[in-house]
């Protein structure tokens, strides 16, 4: 059977958007029809909270399929069809995993522990997409062994979004030489406004460094609109916020023109076309 295709959300630092570009990327290709898994391996569970999932009421996460003793398989751990999305699966986190990079570096061979567990689930699902923690530590790594592909967000609003870059990059050159598949997809650029002098400063010296680093950028940018904060307050991710404002539409155009440029074989629906694939869910479970 085939195996699905594994992308890692990875970036050196926190506050990049890697959460937010997870939680719109994973349900965008389950609209298409893929058999979607996310993987929250962030020790704040932002991604399982971004799905209105509250971690303390869980009886298990991607904490206790990871444990050193009386791990659980993963397909126990994992939440079918969160926020009623059809094909669509989660693997939570909780603040627990804080130590899960100390406890993989006490194994042996513990760095390739994730990769062992979600080896029975790559036949189950065409695409998994995995929200990295943001740092390059052991978990991280685990990530990158089982990962097909690398997007690594860049905060264009932070000043220092472009330091570590490189660390990255050397450590998927590092893997790569060690036998490991992954390669990196592409930079995206979040948080984009051309008016702050933040994104001013970071464009063209992201450039020169993509170029230098020979990895791929996005030509798409996820501009600033207030929808990315407004609808993480309310436990949703973008793509599938029902406010109907300008600057969500725009967000959500967005996000549909940069998976339509990093996968382009792939017919994606647009964001109106989920919206009333929802609207008609919801019609239909409630009658």
């Amino acid at each position: 059977m085939p195996s699905a295709i594994v992308t890692a959300i990875a970036a050196q630092k926190g506050g990049t958007g890697k959460t937010a570009l997870t939680g719109s990327l994973a349900p965008i290709w389950a609209y298409a029809g893929a058999r979607t898994l996310m993987i929250d391996l962030d020790q704040q569970a932002n991604l399982t909270f971004a799905f209105a999932i509250d971690p303390t009421t869980l009886d298990a996460t991607v904490v206790d399929v990871l444990a050193p003793r009386n791990a659980i398989p993963a397909e126990q751990a994992t939440i079918a069809q969160p926020h009623q999305v059809a094909d669509l699966d989660l693997l939570p986190c909780d603040e627990r995993a804080a130590e899960l990079d100390t406890q993989l570096r006490s194994e042996t061979m513990g760095v390739y522990k994730l990769s062992d567990a979600l080896e029975p689930l790559l036949t189950r699902y065409d695409r998994i997409f995995i929200d990295c923690p943001p740092n390059l530590g052991e978990l991280t790594v685990s990530a990158l062994l089982v990962a097909d592909e690398i997007v690594c967000p860049v905060n264009m609003g932070d000043r220092n979004a472009l330091p570590g870059l490189s660390r990255i990059t050397q450590t998927v050159e590092k893997l790569r030489r060690r036998g490991a598949r992954v390669e990196m997809k592409t930079l995206v650029r979040l948080n984009c406004d051309e008016r702050e002098r933040s994104y001013i400063l970071n464009s063209q010296a992201l450039k020169s460094l993509a170029k230098r680093l020979d990895v791929p950028l996005a030509r798409t940018e996820l501009r600033a609109r207030a929808a990315w904060r407004t609808a993480a307050t309310q436990d949703v991710p973008l793509i599938l916020f029902e406010d109907s404002d300008r600057g969500t539409r725009e967000a959500q155009t967005d996000v549909h023109h940069l998976v339509c440029e990093l996968w382009p074989a792939i017919d994606f629906p647009y964001p109106s076309e989920i919206r009333a694939t929802r609207n008609q869910r919801a019609r239909k479970a409630a009658a």
